[in-house]
C-alpha cells in the first residue's frame, strides 16, 4: 500500500499516472482471484472533488479506480499515517550518517537500470569509490571527524551527479554512483572533476594545528545493454578497478575491461585500447 501527497494536481498528468499505472500492473498481473494475490493502492490527492473525478473518470475511462473522499476529522489521523510511512520507507533505503541511498537501494534500482539499458541499447556507468587512507583518519582525529569527511564527500558527490544519478553509501568510506545514459566519456569527465574539488577541500584538525585533505579513488565501468551480465558482474569489474587505483597510487580514476568490447568483429587492425575509447560512448 501507498501513499503520495500531491497538491493541485492537473487533470491530465494525473490521466497519465493513472495510465502508466495501470498498464504495467497489468503487465504484471497474474489473473488470479486469490485474496494473497490482490493489492490495494492508495494515493491522495489534495484539491480534487467528487464531482471532479466522476469527470475525470469517464473521460479517461477510470471507472474501475475506488475512490474514497476524506472528511475533515479523518485527514489528520490519514496524513500522520502517511508520514510514518514515508519515513519508515526513507530509513529503509537511505543510510543515516550522509542521507544517501543505502546498499539495499543500490542494488534494486541497479537491477532496474540494467533492464532499462538492455532494452533500449542505452549506456550505463557504475562506478565505486574508496576514501583514501581513511583509517588513518578516524585513527589520528577521531571517529567524528571521519564522519564529518564522510558527510562532507556524500554531499559534494550529490550535488555533482545528475538529478536522475543514484548516489549511495556502499558501505564503510565506500560510495557507489549510477549514471543512467553517461558513456565512458562523459563519467570519466564527472568523476575527475569530483576528485579534483573534494581533494581541495581543507578539514579542520582536531587539535587545532591546521588543516588537511583528503583524496579519493575511483573504479569505473561502462556497459551498453549489449551483454547478458548481471548487477554483480557489473559491481565486480568496477571493484576490480578500483583496486587497481588504490595499488596504482590512489587519488584517480581507473576504468575497468568494458563487456560490450570484446563482441566488436576483429577483422580490422584496431587495437583493444583503441576499441575501448571509440566503444565507450559520450
Amino acid at each position: 500500500m501507498r501513499m503520495d501527497k500531491l497538491s493541485q494536481f492537473p487533470e491530465n498528468e494525473l490521466a497519465a499516472e493513472l495510465a502508466r499505472l495501470q498498464e504495467e500492473l497489468g503487465s504484471h498481473a497474474t489473473g488470479s482471484t486469490d485474496a494473497e494475490n490482490t493489492l490495494w493502492i492508495f494515493r491522495q490527492i489534495q484539491g480534487v472533488s467528487s464531482d471532479q473525478w466522476e469527470d475525470i473518470s469517464q473521460k479517461y475511462d477510470l471507472g474501475n479506480w475506488l475512490t474514497l473522499p476524506i472528511d475533515g476529522s479523518a485527514y489528520p489521523q490519514l496524513k500522520q499515517f502517511q508520514e510514518t510511512l514515508e519515513r519508515l520507507a526513507y530509513q529503509t533505503e537511505h543510510d543515516a550518517l550522509t542521507g544517501l541511498a543505502n546498499r539495499r537501494a543500490f542494488d534494486r534500482t541497479l537491477d532496474i537500470e540494467i533492464e532499462r539499458s538492455k532494452r533500449a541499447k542505452t549506456p550505463l556507468s557504475i562506478a565505486i569509490f574508496d576514501l583514501d587512507n581513511f583509517k588513518s583518519i578516524n585513527d589520528t582525529y577521531g571517529h567524528p571527524k571521519g564522519d564529518e569527511v564522510l558527510a562532507t564527500f556524500a554531499k559534494k558527490l550529490q550535488k555533482t551527479t545528475r538529478r536522475y544519478d543514484l548516489a549511495a553509501r556502499y558501505g564503510g568510506e565506500e560510495f557507489a554512483l549510477i549514471m543512467a545514459g553517461s558513456g565512458l566519456v562523459k563519467a570519466q569527465r564527472l568523476l575527475r572533476r569530483l576528485l579534483g574539488e573534494f581533494r581541495e577541500i581543507e578539514f579542520e584538525r582536531t587539535d587545532g594545528d591546521g588543516t588537511f585533505s583528503v583524496t579519493t579513488s575511483v573504479g569505473l565501468t561502462c556497459f551498453k545493454g549489449s551483454s547478458g551480465v548481471t548487477a554483480e558482474e557489473l559491481v565486480k569489474l568496477a571493484d576490480d578497478a578500483l583496486y587497481e587505483a588504490k595499488t596504482t597510487g590512489k587519488d584517480q580514476v581507473k576504468v575497468s575491461k568494458l563487456l560490450f568490447v570484446d563482441n566488436v568483429p576483429n577483422d580490422t587492425l584496431v587495437q583493444a585500447n583503441e576499441k575501448q575509447f571509440l566503444f565507450g560512448g559520450k
